[in-house]
């Protein structure tokens, strides 16, 4: 049996003042505990076997001329301090890692105080016995306007990238796992939570909200060609009123056929039934259905698709039919892709696309990434999400690195009244080694913020500084 749940638990503002407080007093903590870390970790000598440790400081001078991206913002002249801290540990049934770090921001105009911002909490961990594995992730992290760093905030509310004013708090965690993986008989596993809270933030449409999900499937192997299995999930989000939040149960059956040595089908065949509450009040219920066609090629796969899936939009039903293909390619290149109809009855049909390109250079690495996916906000209105990501780097010389950084979010509300965001960022960077430890860094960034019912918002930033590893 599979099962799958969300739930989320909305905060309530308070004075902003305490909030205030409160979060530089969070950002003392973390700094004071990555300051006794890096310490710690620079005096120890020797580490265990597969065990690596660091710390990061970078100190470098920043001029922008909107450094809150707001309409009509003020230049700026001022110090960014850099903190950061990794842990690792690998061996050959399990890993491990952990990433802290956060930013002092010095002599900002009309500040009295030093500004802590963009903190951050990472850790993953992974093990791989003979017939089962595990899987965690946890993250936390509290971002300014400026900051890129949406992640699977993008994928539960597209809103974000609109944001103007305050920050963004984000926590979550997930964990999945597989037991029992030859057996006859075995089960997966999958639990994950997420929760954004928005700080001093001036937007109505950016409310607070989670997400909590669990599924699961108990797996019959009837033969090594054909796998049965009984799956169910459970979704429910979150949100502040006038939002609405969402309920999802589902259970079902799915089957995965191995045709032949290249050739598998899989069908999910569920029912779900999906209940509104808070700003729309209503149901949605009916026969979900999922199948896929996958042929193994000599450099990589081909796959159909072909879905009808109950949602909480108008019609209560959407589908999709894709192809993708994945490939591995010579002298270090991977690309995957898929192209792919959606249609409802109310907005009829839309493209999505899908590309994710990797190419490992002698001297470098060209990274490309394109996501485009359907979502449904806190007010039950559908939109088109994309997401593009690229970047690249090169060593110049024995010393010196050249890299550089294009981002681009796009939210197309679907219907004749949506509203239309877009963000987009670029970002230029040199590097050269001056010592062991020690190299010189410098760069260029800027950001573009666009959206149908408020003004546009750019800034430019230049920095120039140094930056120091302690392993």
């Amino acid at each position: 049996m599979s099962f799958s749940c969300q739930n989320g638990v909305c905060s309530n503002k308070g004075n902003s003042h305490r909030q205030t407080k409160i979060r530089r007093y969070q950002s003392l903590v973390l700094l004071s505990g990555l300051c006794g870390i890096g310490l710690v970790a620079h005096a120890q000598e020797a580490l265990p076997e597969g065990v690596r440790t660091y710390f990061d400081v970078t100190q470098r001078f920043e001029f922008s001329d909107n450094p809150d991206l707001d309409t009509d913002g003020e230049s700026d002249f001022f110090g960014r301090t850099i903190l950061g801290y990794g842990l690792e540990s690998e061996r050959s049934f399990d890993a491990f890692r952990l990433r802290l770090g956060t930013e002092l921001e010095i002599g900002r105009k009309g500040e009295s105080t030093t500004n802590l911002t963009n903190s951050f909490a990472r850790l993953s961990y992974e093990r791989d016995a003979r017939n089962s594995d595990i899987s965690l992730n946890a993250d936390y992290r509290e971002v300014d306007v400026t900051s890129d760093d949406f992640d699977e905030d993008f994928d539960q509310d597209g809103n974000v990238i609109n944001q103007d004013s305050g920050t963004r708090q984000s926590y979550g965690f997930r964990i999945s796992s597989e037991i029992r993986k030859d057996a006859p008989i075995g089960a997966t596993f999958g639990l994950s939570y997420r929760e954004i809270n928005f700080r001093d933030a001036n937007d109505p449409d950016l409310r607070d909200s989670s997400t909590l999900s669990l599924s699961g499937s108990v797996d019959f192997r009837i033969s090594p060609n054909v796998t049965t299995s009984i799956v169910a999930r459970y979704r429910d989000f979150d949100t502040e009123f006038p939002g609405t939040s969402r309920e999802t149960i589902g259970l079902g059956v799915a089957t995965e056929l191995r045709i032949n040595p290249v050739l598998t089908a899989n069908a999910e065949l569920r029912y779900d039934r999906i209940d509104r509450s808070g700003g729309s009040v209503e149901t949605d219920e009916g026969v979900s259905l999922e199948t896929s066609l996958t042929r193994d090629l000599k450099n990589g796969s081909l796959r159909f698709e072909l879905n009808s899936d109950v949602v909480s939009n108008d019609d209560s039903r959407r589908g999709y039919f894709g192809v993708a293909r994945s490939m591995e390619l010579p002298r270090g290149q991977g690309l995957s892709y898929s192209l792919g109809l959606t249609r409802s009855d109310s907005t009829g049909f839309d493209p999505l696309v899908a590309l994710d390109y990797r190419y490992d250079l002698p001297t470098g690495q060209i990274n490309i990434g394109l996501t485009q996916f359907v979502a449904t906000n806190d007010n039950n209105e559908e939109s088109i999400n994309t997401r593009l990501r690229a970047s690249t780097s090169r060593q110049i010389n024995s010393v010196s690195t050249i890299g550089a950084n294009v981002s681009f979010y796009n939210v197309n509300e679907l219907g004749d009244t949506g509203e239309d965001s877009q963000r987009f960022s670029v970002g230029l960077s040199y590097e050269r080694v001056l010592t062991r430890d020690w190299s010189l860094i410098s760069g260029y960034s800027y950001i573009l913020r666009k959206s149908d019912d408020t003004s546009d918002r750019d800034s430019n930033t230049v920095f120039v500084g140094l930056s120091r590893r302690f392993e």
